[in-house]
Protein backbone atom coordinates (compact mmCIF):
# COMPACT_ATOMS: atom_id res chain seq x y z
CA UNK A 1 0.00 0.00 0.00
CA UNK A 2 1.61 3.37 -1.44
CA UNK A 3 0.06 5.36 1.55
CA UNK A 4 1.54 3.17 4.45
CA UNK A 5 5.07 3.33 3.22
CA UNK A 6 5.82 6.05 5.46
CA UNK A 7 3.54 5.22 8.25
CA UNK A 8 5.10 6.33 11.77
CA UNK A 9 5.51 4.70 15.03
CA UNK A 10 6.02 6.40 18.44
CA UNK A 11 7.42 4.25 21.29
CA UNK A 12 7.14 5.45 24.56
CA UNK A 13 9.47 3.45 27.42
CA UNK A 14 9.25 4.25 31.07
CA UNK A 15 12.58 5.41 32.50
CA UNK A 16 14.30 2.56 33.65
CA UNK A 17 16.33 0.41 31.97
CA UNK A 18 14.83 -2.94 32.24
CA UNK A 19 12.41 -0.75 30.11
CA UNK A 20 13.65 0.76 28.05
CA UNK A 21 16.27 -2.21 26.88
CA UNK A 22 12.82 -4.13 25.33
CA UNK A 23 11.87 -1.44 23.96
CA UNK A 24 15.25 -0.75 21.69
CA UNK A 25 14.67 -4.55 20.82
CA UNK A 26 10.96 -4.25 19.65
CA UNK A 27 12.03 -1.18 17.79
CA UNK A 28 14.70 -2.77 16.11
CA UNK A 29 11.95 -6.03 15.48
CA UNK A 30 9.94 -3.01 13.90
CA UNK A 31 12.42 -1.74 11.66
CA UNK A 32 13.67 -5.03 10.21
CA UNK A 33 10.05 -6.49 9.16
CA UNK A 34 8.71 -3.50 8.11
CA UNK A 35 12.06 -1.02 6.62
CA UNK A 36 9.49 1.36 5.48
CA UNK A 37 8.04 2.12 8.50
CA UNK A 38 9.07 5.46 10.08
CA UNK A 39 9.86 4.39 14.48
CA UNK A 40 10.41 6.79 17.20
CA UNK A 41 11.17 6.26 20.27
CA UNK A 42 10.59 9.21 22.76
CA UNK A 43 12.14 9.30 26.21
CA UNK A 44 13.81 12.15 28.54
CA UNK A 45 17.04 14.12 27.71
CA UNK A 46 19.39 12.02 29.85
CA UNK A 47 18.09 8.76 28.59
CA UNK A 48 18.17 9.33 24.93
CA UNK A 49 21.99 10.28 24.99
CA UNK A 50 22.64 7.66 27.10
CA UNK A 51 21.21 5.69 24.06
CA UNK A 52 23.17 7.72 21.64
CA UNK A 53 26.00 7.11 23.26
CA UNK A 54 25.88 3.50 23.73
CA UNK A 55 27.22 0.83 21.01
CA UNK A 56 23.39 0.02 19.25
CA UNK A 57 23.13 -2.91 16.50
CA UNK A 58 22.39 -1.71 12.86
CA UNK A 59 18.53 -2.24 13.18
CA UNK A 60 18.55 0.59 15.57
CA UNK A 61 20.83 2.80 13.26
CA UNK A 62 17.55 4.14 11.51
CA UNK A 63 15.46 4.59 14.65
CA UNK A 64 14.58 8.32 15.48
CA UNK A 65 15.43 9.15 18.88
CA UNK A 66 13.49 12.11 20.13
CA UNK A 67 13.72 14.13 23.74
CA UNK A 68 10.94 15.31 25.98
CA UNK A 69 11.95 18.10 28.68
CA UNK A 70 11.98 16.58 32.36
CA UNK A 71 12.91 18.28 35.45
CA UNK A 72 13.58 15.62 38.54
CA UNK A 73 14.50 18.43 40.88
CA UNK A 74 10.72 19.83 40.23
CA UNK A 75 8.79 16.94 41.98
CA UNK A 76 12.25 16.34 44.99
CA UNK A 77 14.25 14.08 42.87
CA UNK A 78 18.05 14.97 42.33
CA UNK A 79 18.44 16.46 39.32
CA UNK A 80 19.94 13.28 37.56
CA UNK A 81 17.57 11.38 38.42
CA UNK A 82 16.17 10.43 34.63
CA UNK A 83 16.33 6.79 35.53
CA UNK A 84 15.60 4.16 38.29
CA UNK A 85 19.25 3.48 38.10
CA UNK A 86 19.68 7.64 39.32
CA UNK A 87 17.98 6.75 42.81
CA UNK A 88 17.49 4.20 45.87
CA UNK A 89 14.65 2.24 45.45
CA UNK A 90 12.79 4.58 48.16
CA UNK A 91 12.81 7.30 45.61
CA UNK A 92 11.27 4.89 42.88
CA UNK A 93 7.60 5.70 43.21
CA UNK A 94 8.66 9.16 43.29
CA UNK A 95 9.64 8.81 39.76
CA UNK A 96 6.41 7.03 38.82
CA UNK A 97 4.45 10.07 40.42
CA UNK A 98 6.64 12.26 38.56
CA UNK A 99 6.69 11.00 35.03
CA UNK A 100 3.16 11.85 35.10
CA UNK A 101 4.23 15.47 34.11
CA UNK A 102 5.66 14.07 30.89
CA UNK A 103 2.07 13.97 29.31
CA UNK A 104 1.96 17.48 28.06
CA UNK A 105 5.40 17.78 27.02
CA UNK A 106 4.59 14.25 25.12
CA UNK A 107 1.36 15.12 23.94
CA UNK A 108 3.22 18.50 22.13
CA UNK A 109 5.45 15.59 20.46
CA UNK A 110 2.37 13.66 19.15
CA UNK A 111 1.22 17.34 18.16
CA UNK A 112 4.36 18.32 16.21
CA UNK A 113 5.03 14.90 14.56
CA UNK A 114 0.98 15.09 13.15
CA UNK A 115 2.45 18.37 11.80
CA UNK A 116 5.66 17.42 9.84
CA UNK A 117 3.75 14.06 8.50
CA UNK A 118 0.91 15.55 7.52
CA UNK A 119 -1.27 12.91 9.80
CA UNK A 120 -0.88 11.15 13.15
CA UNK A 121 1.09 8.54 13.96
CA UNK A 122 0.13 5.10 13.10
CA UNK A 123 0.63 3.80 16.61
CA UNK A 124 1.72 4.92 19.75
CA UNK A 125 3.20 1.96 21.76
CA UNK A 126 3.58 2.93 25.43
CA UNK A 127 4.80 1.85 28.48
CA UNK A 128 2.37 0.32 31.07
CA UNK A 129 3.27 2.83 33.69
CA UNK A 130 2.59 5.60 30.81
CA UNK A 131 -1.40 4.10 30.57
CA UNK A 132 -2.09 7.93 30.08
CA UNK A 133 -0.79 8.16 26.88
CA UNK A 134 -3.84 6.12 25.96
CA UNK A 135 -6.00 9.61 26.06
CA UNK A 136 -3.14 11.09 24.16
CA UNK A 137 -3.86 8.72 21.03
CA UNK A 138 -7.35 9.19 21.21
CA UNK A 139 -7.23 12.88 20.75
CA UNK A 140 -4.84 12.25 17.69
CA UNK A 141 -6.86 9.32 16.22
CA UNK A 142 -3.75 7.24 16.94
CA UNK A 143 -3.86 3.08 17.38
CA UNK A 144 -2.83 2.55 20.64
CA UNK A 145 -0.99 -0.39 22.52
CA UNK A 146 0.71 -1.11 25.61
CA UNK A 147 3.76 -2.99 25.83
CA UNK A 148 4.45 -4.93 29.28
CA UNK A 149 7.92 -5.67 29.51
CA UNK A 150 8.56 -8.21 32.14
CA UNK A 151 6.52 -11.00 30.62
CA UNK A 152 2.76 -12.53 30.99
CA UNK A 153 2.84 -14.18 33.79
CA UNK A 154 4.80 -11.58 35.89
CA UNK A 155 2.08 -9.05 34.51
CA UNK A 156 -1.07 -11.39 35.24
CA UNK A 157 0.73 -11.58 38.67
CA UNK A 158 1.15 -7.88 39.48
CA UNK A 159 -1.40 -7.42 38.18
CA UNK A 160 -4.00 -9.11 40.32
CA UNK A 161 -2.10 -8.14 43.45
CA UNK A 162 -2.01 -4.51 43.08
CA UNK A 163 -5.28 -4.49 41.50
CA UNK A 164 -6.68 -6.33 44.62
CA UNK A 165 -4.04 -6.60 47.44
CA UNK A 166 -5.36 -10.15 48.24
CA UNK A 167 -3.16 -10.01 51.20
CA UNK A 168 -4.63 -7.41 53.13
CA UNK A 169 -8.35 -9.31 53.28
CA UNK A 170 -6.76 -12.83 54.99
CA UNK A 171 -4.21 -13.84 57.76
CA UNK A 172 -2.94 -16.77 56.32
CA UNK A 173 0.53 -16.72 54.71
CA UNK A 174 -0.96 -18.04 52.11
CA UNK A 175 -3.87 -17.09 49.56
CA UNK A 176 -4.83 -17.44 46.23
CA UNK A 177 -5.11 -14.80 43.35
CA UNK A 178 -9.12 -13.89 42.63
CA UNK A 179 -8.46 -14.19 39.30
CA UNK A 180 -6.74 -17.46 39.35
CA UNK A 181 -7.88 -19.65 42.27
CA UNK A 182 -5.21 -22.18 41.66
CA UNK A 183 -2.28 -20.18 41.78
CA UNK A 184 -1.16 -19.56 45.31
CA UNK A 185 1.12 -16.61 46.77
CA UNK A 186 3.25 -16.82 49.66
CA UNK A 187 2.87 -13.60 51.94
CA UNK A 188 6.57 -14.18 51.68
CA UNK A 189 7.09 -13.90 48.20
CA UNK A 190 5.50 -10.33 48.33
CA UNK A 191 8.25 -6.93 48.47
CA UNK A 192 8.14 -4.93 50.95
CA UNK A 193 5.98 -2.16 49.72
CA UNK A 194 3.44 -4.43 48.21
CA UNK A 195 3.51 -6.04 51.76
CA UNK A 196 2.28 -2.87 53.47
CA UNK A 197 0.46 -1.20 50.29
CA UNK A 198 -3.18 -0.56 51.93
CA UNK A 199 -4.56 0.94 48.38
CA UNK A 200 -4.01 4.63 49.77
CA UNK A 201 -0.42 4.30 49.36
CA UNK A 202 1.60 6.10 46.76
CA UNK A 203 2.35 2.95 45.02
CA UNK A 204 -1.20 1.97 45.22
CA UNK A 205 -2.30 5.69 43.91
CA UNK A 206 0.20 5.56 41.11
CA UNK A 207 -0.62 1.58 39.61
CA UNK A 208 -3.89 0.88 40.80
CA UNK A 209 -4.37 4.39 38.57
CA UNK A 210 -2.04 2.98 35.42
CA UNK A 211 -3.78 -0.93 35.80
CA UNK A 212 -7.21 1.11 35.09
CA UNK A 213 -6.11 3.58 32.45
CA UNK A 214 -4.05 0.43 30.52
CA UNK A 215 -8.12 -0.88 29.75
CA UNK A 216 -8.43 2.12 27.67
CA UNK A 217 -5.58 0.65 25.19
CA UNK A 218 -6.18 -1.20 22.29
CA UNK A 219 -4.08 -3.78 22.23
CA UNK A 220 -1.42 -5.44 24.68
CA UNK A 221 1.87 -6.36 24.03
CA UNK A 222 3.89 -8.93 25.78
CA UNK A 223 7.55 -9.34 26.01
CA UNK A 224 7.33 -13.35 25.94
CA UNK A 225 7.47 -16.32 23.84
CA UNK A 226 4.21 -18.26 23.87
CA UNK A 227 6.38 -21.70 23.51
CA UNK A 228 7.60 -20.53 26.64
CA UNK A 229 4.77 -19.26 28.83
CA UNK A 230 1.50 -20.76 27.30
CA UNK A 231 0.36 -20.64 30.58
CA UNK A 232 1.14 -17.13 31.29
CA UNK A 233 -0.20 -16.21 28.27
CA UNK A 234 -3.63 -17.85 28.82
CA UNK A 235 -3.42 -16.24 32.55
CA UNK A 236 -3.27 -13.00 31.15
CA UNK A 237 -5.59 -13.26 28.74
CA UNK A 238 -7.94 -14.49 31.33
CA UNK A 239 -7.10 -11.84 33.82
CA UNK A 240 -7.16 -8.87 31.26
CA UNK A 241 -10.07 -9.85 29.82
CA UNK A 242 -12.16 -9.62 33.18
CA UNK A 243 -10.68 -6.66 34.24
CA UNK A 244 -11.07 -4.91 30.70
CA UNK A 245 -15.15 -5.76 31.17
CA UNK A 246 -15.36 -5.13 34.56
CA UNK A 247 -13.83 -1.63 33.59
CA UNK A 248 -15.67 -0.74 30.54
CA UNK A 249 -19.03 -1.61 33.10
CA UNK A 250 -17.62 1.05 35.27
CA UNK A 251 -16.74 3.72 32.83
CA UNK A 252 -20.54 3.00 31.54
CA UNK A 253 -22.40 3.37 34.94
CA UNK A 254 -20.39 6.19 35.50
CA UNK A 255 -18.42 5.38 38.01
CA UNK A 256 -14.86 7.37 38.06
CA UNK A 257 -11.44 5.06 37.32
Amino acid sequence: MEDAERQHVVLFPFMAQGHITPFLALAGLLRRRCPNLIVTLVSTPRNIQKIKSSSCPPSLSSVRLRSIPFSPAAHGLPPEAETTAAIPFHQIVTLLQASQSLQPAFEQLIDDITQEDGRPPLCIIADNFFAWSAHVARRFGAFHAIFFTSGAYGTAVYSSLWTHLPHRKTNSDEFPLPEFPDTIIHRSQLPKHLLIADGTDPWSDFLQRQISLSSETDAVIINTVEEVEKTGLRMLCKGLSEFFRAAASMRGAGMRM
